[in-house]
């Protein structure tokens, strides 16, 4: 279904921009303004994504599974962005006074660490976490 325009008073993207593609590029960019668009005025968008450096991007390093900066092909063949804060404000946040974007009320990384008790290895996850207002 069609979503309209100024709709929606809370939008919530859960670990799917990194699938989008790389920052910058066309298609996140384009992702980005239409979770803008469907906000009303006073709307919310709610995000948490992969981080840079989580663990994940470590493992999976270079060679043929890097498909640019930061983008990395996952072993089921999705990509995934690793984003830092900036690309983030770069892609939401208002920077001039003419932009049509949002007003940043948090954004930040969350970074836990994992411990398997069974075999004693640790997992160190970074994401990133964000709440943004619709003017």
């Amino acid at each position: 279904p069609q979503v309209l325009a100024n709709s929606a008073d809370v939008a919530i993207l859960l670990f799917c921009l990194s699938a989008v593609g790389p920052h910058p590029s066309p298609s996140l960019d384009r992702a980005a303004r239409h979770a803008i668009d469907m906000l009303k005025p006073g709307g919310t968008l709610v995000m948490r994504d992969y981080g840079r450096l989580d663990e994940a991007q470590m493992k999976l390093g270079k060679g043929d599974k890097e498909l640019g900066t930061n983008f990395y092909r996952k072993g089921d063949g999705t990509g995934c962005y690793y984003f830092e804060l900036d690309d983030l404000k770069e892609l939401f946040v208002n920077q001039h006074p003419n932009d049509d974007k949002l007003e940043l009320l948090e954004l930040d990384y969350i970074q836990r660490v994992y411990r398997n008790r069974g075999d004693g290895t640790t997992r160190r996850r970074v994401w990133v976490q964000g709440r943004f207002r619709k003017p």
